[in-house]
């Protein structure tokens, strides 16, 4: 093969690996050893790119085309042969349906030019400085991040099927000056693990995913946990409600949290001052050593999130946090984590603003029930407010709710809703007691007496909501037990966010055969 065929290999290689990314809506995949032995299939695959490509994509074909003597690249098979279909006038067809696509054996110097391919394409790419340009890491390819890498005035692109690793002491921090878009697919998700082999993984491993933007927050001069406080990287806030910090879209988080210093963790996921116009969207955090995702502030909204086994919180937040989350789950377990929701406002200044405010929508939350970690479901304190509506909050042995500090004034002033929730096999006693009220710190505030008044429609009842399986680490699923027809649910609001049709209790619809956690979602044990 000629250096100049050789070129030209690499150049369509270049070429299909852009249209599997989706930058040609009228091809849907190329075969490569198609491609390079039959000069008529790449003829009209080049065309179609011309005519529908993105304008890249597109000068790319010219390119190839100016190159292309029209002669097969590969040699093809004595044996094997491309059948022809009957083409009518009525149904003429392009070369994609007219020809079935066969594997053929390739031979000679194109072996290896393809061999080369697949060599570079699974090749570990080693990150150790900070990214300051516009960057991608591309599908195929393995990042290990060496050290916390920051990402400034500039944006980062993750592809689909990526696995970023982190070693210890690592972690992705992007600042309010650049963007994240790690968009993964359902079958390709964007994977943060970390960099020990499986089996030998644990909790810790690495920093984690922390996005920082310019919405507001109600803490002055607000900084994020794990950076120093003589860098200026790790300020964040602003006045921006809608400002964006990129797309966090099919993407699980492993193993991350790393001990900063003394009682000082990053999450898993942090997000401080993200916007609204910020999508994090199908998301797991699974196995973090502090909390699975904690928010500073901002109006960034979540959809579709799991977060399993973390060790402390699973969600968490603060400084005037007043985003909106729709199909939630949590499953604690049985040896570590402590809430499932801890809310705060501001510890220094309860009465802060903006005010801590979230807005719930279709959640699972599971405790595990009498384990060796007993788990409280939702912790309010500080002033924080929020709406809690169509969840199931299932075994949780401390209690399912404790509000502290003046909740009765939040509930006065409609910061603080609670109702259309089922409530199920909580508590210690095997009772119906859903509350622990050994302790007055909500100023005589009575819980238990605020869920069950009959006009919040929750539900209580002794036995669990859940399906056997929700018990399980490796292989957990989260259909609740009830049908949709017996549930009680209020309508998701009017809003382009929320899905309205999601009119039941939970996470998961009860009648549906497949559900959002399905091909992207994992639970290795280390």
């Amino acid at each position: 093969m000629s250096d100049q065929s050789s070129l030209l290999v690499e150049k369509l290689w270049r070429l299909k690996r852009r249209i599997d990314k989706g930058q040609c809506p009228s091809v849907d995949f190329v075969h490569l050893n198609v491609l390079l032995r039959e000069p008529n299939y790449r003829n009209d695959v080049l065309m179609r790119v011309e005519a529908n490509g993105t304008p890249e994509l597109q000068a790319l074909a010219r390119e190839i085309m100016a190159n292309d003597d029209g002669r097969p690249l590969m040699a093809k098979s004595s044996n094997q042969k491309l059948q022809a279909s009957p083409v009518t006038p009525q149904k003429r067809r392009s070369w994609f349906a007219r020809h079935a696509l066969v594997l053929v054996p390739v031979i000679g110097a194109a072996v290896a030019t393809v061999a080369g391919f697949t060599a570079f394409e699974n090749r570990n790419v080693r990150i150790s400085s900070d990214i300051t340009a516009d960057t991608v890491w591309e599908s195929g390819h393995r990042y290990t991040l060496e050290n916390t890498v920051f990402v400034e005035g500039a944006n980062l692109t993750i592809e689909p099927g990526v696995t970023i690793e982190g070693e210890s002491g690592s972690a992705l921090i992007v600042t309010p000056s650049a963007k994240l878009f790690a968009r993964g697919s359902r079958n390709q998700p964007v994977v943060f693990t970390s960099s020990k082999e499986p089996g030998a993984r644990a909790r810790g491993d690495w920093g984690g995913v922390v996005l920082l933007g310019k919405a507001p927050v109600n803490e002055p001069n607000a900084r994020i946990e794990g950076v120093p406080e003589n860098d200026t990287r790790g300020q964040f806030g602003g006045s921006d409600t809608q400002h964006s910090c990129g797309v966090v879209q099919y993407t699980r988080i492993e193993f991350a949290g790393f001990e900063v210093y003394q009682n000082n963790e990053l999450n898993g996921l942090t997000l401080g001052g993200c916007g609204s116009n910020t999508i994090i969207q199908n998301v797991q955090v699974h196995r973090a050593l502090d909390d699975g995702i904690e928010m500073f502030g901002g109006t960034v909204d979540l959809k579709n999130i799991l977060v399993t086994g973390a060790a402390d919180d699973s969600i968490d937040w603060d400084w005037g946090w007043r985003g909106r989350v729709q199909f939630a789950i949590i499953q604690q377990y049985r040896d570590v984590g402590d809430n499932a929701f801890e809310g705060d406002n501001n510890g220094s200044s309860h009465s802060a603003m903006p005010r801590s405010e979230p807005t719930f929508y279709n959640v699972t939350l599971y405790g595990s029930g009498r384990s060796a970690k007993e788990h409280r479901a939702i912790l309010l304190r500080e002033g924080s407010g929020g709406h809690f509506h169509n969840m199931i909050i299932d075994s949780y042995a401390i209690e399912a709710l404790d509000t502290r500090d003046e909740v009765t004034a939040l509930v006065g002033m409609n910061a603080l809703t609670f109702s259309h929730n089922l409530l199920a096999n909580n508590g210690r006693l095997g009772n119906l007691t859903i509350v622990n009220e050994t302790d007055d710190d909500d100023f005589g505030f009575n819980e238990e007496l605020w869920i069950r008044s009959p006009e919040l429609q929750n539900t209580v009842q002794v036995e669990t909501g859940l399906q056997p399986s929700v018990t399980s680490e490796s292989s957990p699923h989260f259909r609740p037990r009830s049908s949709v027809r017996a549930m009680t649910a209020k309508r998701p609001p009017k809003a382009e966010f929320f899905d309205e049709s999601a009119m039941y209790q939970g996470a998961v619809n009860p009648r549906a055969t497949s559900t959002w956690l399905d091909d992207w979602t994992a639970f290795p044990e280390s």
